[in-house]
């Protein structure tokens, strides 16, 4: 199981590599290809009918995260996280995310504070 930093709006990594937004595919696979041993079953998705209209997508199946990449110019612009199950995830080292710890809204804001402004302003 990986067990990643998170660093919202750039990147998801850990100390020997990182996937960071606006990285081109090829040091995206690069990173894929150096670490196989640790990051397996990675599957290359992309439309054969109209290859620059559809985003390139890995998917790290073994570690439920999907990395999205702009069909023409080839750069990461989605990390997407969709099997909270499969990975440890933790921000400013410290775990939000774990076997031992389930996410939820109250461990997201304690973590990152507050996802979305409070209730709605009192008018006057």
């Amino acid at each position: 199981m990986l067990d990643l930093e998170v660093v919202p709006e750039r990147s998801l990594g850990n100390e020997q590599w990182e996937f960071t937004l606006g990285m081109p595919l090829a040091q995206a696979v690069a990173i894929l290809q150096k670490h196989c041993r640790i990051i397996k079953n990675v599957q290359v998705l992309y439309s054969e009918q109209s290859p620059l209209s559809h985003d390139l997508i890995l998917n790290l199946t073994q570690d439920g995260i999907k990395l999205l990449f702009d069909a023409f110019n080839q750069r990461l612009k989605v990390i997407e996280v969709y099997d909270l199950t499969k990975v440890k995830l933790k921000y400013c080292g410290v775990h939000f995310n774990s076997q031992a710890i389930a996410p939820t809204i109250e461990q997201i804001d304690q973590s990152f504070g507050a996802t979305h402004p409070g209730g709605k302003p009192k008018d006057f």
